[in-house]
């Protein structure tokens, strides 16, 4: 298991598409973050915190994600290596499992160095390090349980296909979906006393106050349960063979 998870790194890592995808994440964060002027722009409220970037990075994510997990099951599939792996001491439990712990290290990689705007707003802060460190590790948190989440998607989505641009589009809609679709379904009031059980369906729903520094128990496991039961539905459909396009 460990030798594909390097594998998959691997891979990655190394290919154009990786460096672009990195890039273009890194890219986009720091205009909006840094540049651009707006709500999203973490000095234009001459507060330092950084709640403006919890709340927009999880838009990012939902083209970042997609495009690491789309090659996952395709690409195995389509070179035949999907069977020789199944051949091996491998089931799809493990098959599975070291592609999501890859995608959970590249989304950390990617995350890594957003770090240098939280060192430049603890120095920015009047006075000095007057900034509140435990909300954004909270806010980090929320940022991975999200991005785990959105890793279970995109594997449940790519080994249901042989295409990997039919698994980057999947992906991308699929979390669109999940993350404000119950939100926005609930928002306009239209299920009576439905409406705040559909907005709790919502990962936004979830992610918001961790992503406000509010570290809630159910929550988390929230999101636990979700990607557990992604991660299952992405097992269930490792076999050898040609999937649906």
């Amino acid at each position: 298991m460990f030798a594909l998870y390097k594998k998959e790194l691997r891979s990655f890592l190394s290919s154009i598409i990786g460096t672009v995808v990195l890039g273009v994440f890194l890219l986009m964060g720091g205009l909006f973050h840094w540049v651009f002027p707006g709500q999203w722009n973490l000095l234009s409220n001459g507060v330092a915190e950084m709640n403006a970037f919890f709340l927009f990075t999880p838009w990012i994510l939902m083209f970042l994600i997609p495009a690491i997990t789309m090659r996952s099951i395709p690409e195995e599939r389509n070179q035949g290596t999907l069977e020789l792996l199944l051949t091996h001491p491998l089931d799809p439990v493990r098959i599975i499992r070291a592609k999501f712990l890859a995608g959970i290290t590249l989304v950390s990689l990617a995350l890594l160095p957003t770090l240098v705007g939280f060192g430049i707003l603890h120095h920015l802060g009047n006075p000095p390090g007057n900034i509140d460190s435990g909300s954004v590790m909270a806010g980090y948190l929320g940022l991975m349980m999200l991005g785990a989440a959105f890793v279970a998607t995109g594997l449940a989505a790519s080994a249901r296909t042989d295409s990997q641009i039919v698994a980057f589009l999947t992906t991308a809609l699929a979390c669109l979906i999940l993350y404000y679709g119950p939100s926005a379904l609930g928002s306009y009031a239209l299920f009576g006393s439905w409406d705040h059980v559909i907005q709790w369906c919502a990962m936004e729903t979830h992610f918001r106050s961790i992503g406000k520094g509010v570290i809630v128990v159910a929550d988390l496991l929230w999101f636990a349960a979700y990607t557990t039961l992604a991660l299952a539905i992405a097992q269930s459909q490792i076999k050898p063979g040609k999937a649906s396009t």
